[in-house]
């Protein structure tokens, strides 16, 4: 009999991570030879009858679609273009791959079935205290950029984030062991790792992106660190320029420029559909969509998309609208690169950021520009944000 229809069998009789219970598994993905980024894998059901998947980081739960592959499961992100492959090898463990097809790039991954630390650690001693806010600076010696670090620690397990001038780095989950401290988040289009050793005040480590880049980066303890303001980046340098003159294409494949704005207030988002700071932006698009597009706001998302041609391009984002279930018209702006956004805006000074975001008045000005976005991860300064953002609004439509 096939080794993989026993295994099938077994688990059936037995509890595990195919069909009877409820489990967390510890998954790793091995981004080197010499790195891996550990995150948790859950199995759920909502109503005791079917089973679902979801990736936890922190506080963040992200749900996977599941289909059977011969004797694999594909775990599907909703939104992003990516999924994972898993095979169990026994009971307890599985393995497969990460495919992520934004950088056409294949993964080797493996899990492990029980609740066990997202990091593990030979060192065992009392975890050190670290502060809530910390000024932080990557790549010191080369090209460095500023960021906020803000954390909350239980014990040895640590959740947080760091701000930046063009967005968050989302939901960070990991441990402290003693005078080191361990942070990863993985969202089926990052995968990140940041490591430090806690010298008092002083944080100082490596942070690991994808399969390949590395910095380093140094936290100073500060409750009034802070970073240049989102609407301090991008500002006009052509107040002639007509919006209305933008070339676009539909998901159709149809050119098209934007309607003109006759609006009380509409939003312009820049974004692209491989951005996880874009979708956290949607998503608070469509709810702010729904409270006030009665009222008079319009929203129109531009994307910037990867693909070697249009059509590529627009099958992503078709795919994205469809399973983000945006209800404002989304078009096609071109290659996902801030250049080709800052060509497409020659009015801007630059496209720094995806997403960028412009509010205009209902004679089609530019009143107010959003660079970035510091989304639900980033917990206060998320919820400052959006009263700043309604205040905007409300403004505008009166």
């Amino acid at each position: 009999m096939n080794k993989h229809l026993l295994l099938i069998i077994f688990c059936i009789v037995n509890v595990g991570f195919c069909l009877c219970q409820k489990s967390i598994w510890r998954v790793e993905l091995a981004l080197n030879d010499r790195l891996g980024l550990p995150f948790f894998l859950e199995k759920f059901s909502n109503d005791n009858s079917s089973w679902s998947y979801r990736i936890i980081n922190g506080q963040e739960k992200i749900i996977l679609s599941s289909k059977q592959k011969k004797d694999s499961i594909q775990l599907s992100f909703k939104e992003m273009d990516s999924y994972l492959m898993v095979c169990l090898d026994s009971l307890n463990n599985f393995r497969g791959y990460w495919q992520n097809n934004i950088k056409g790039q294949r993964i080797p991954l493996h899990g492990v079935l029980g609740d066990t630390p997202r990091f593990s650690s030979e060192f065992n001693g009392k975890p050190l205290r670290i502060a809530k806010k910390y000024q932080v600076t990557f790549s010191e010696n080369d090209d460095p950029w500023p960021a906020v670090g803000l954390f909350e620690q239980y014990g040895n397990l640590i959740n947080g984030t760091f701000l930046t001038e063009t967005g968050d780095f989302r939901f960070l989950s990991g441990n402290v062991y003693g005078n080191q401290l361990f942070l990863s988040c993985f969202d089926g289009a990052h995968a990140f790792v940041f490591s430090a050793n806690i010298d008092g005040n002083r944080l100082a480590g490596k942070f690991y992106s994808g399969t390949s880049y590395q910095t380093d980066w140094i936290g100073i303890a500060n409750e009034k660190a802070r970073i240049k303001t989102p609407d301090e980046l991008t500002y006009i340098v052509d107040s002639t320029y007509n919006l209305e003159e933008i070339n676009l294409l539909t998901l159709c494949g149809l050119k098209t420029k934007i309607k003109p704005f006759k609006s009380p207030v509409t939003i312009i988002q820049i974004m692209g559909t491989w951005c996880p700071n874009c979708l956290d932006e949607t998503n608070y698009y469509k709810k702010l969509y729904e409270k006030y597009h009665e009222k008079g706001l319009e929203i129109r998302s531009i994307a910037f998309e990867y693909g070697e041609t249009k059509r590529i391009q627009r099958k992503k984002l078709k795919r994205f609208v469809l399973n983000a279930e945006i209800p404002y018209p989304v078009y096609l702006g071109g290659a996902a690169s801030k250049k080709t956004a800052s060509v497409v805006f020659p009015m801007l000074n630059e496209i720094s950021s995806f997403p960028t975001s412009l509010f205009l008045n209902k004679k089609g000005e530019i009143v107010f520009i959003h660079t970035g976005f510091n989304g639900p991860g980033t917990g206060d300064v998320f919820e400052n944000y959006k009263k700043e953002i309604e205040d905007i609004i409300v403004n505008l439509l009166k």
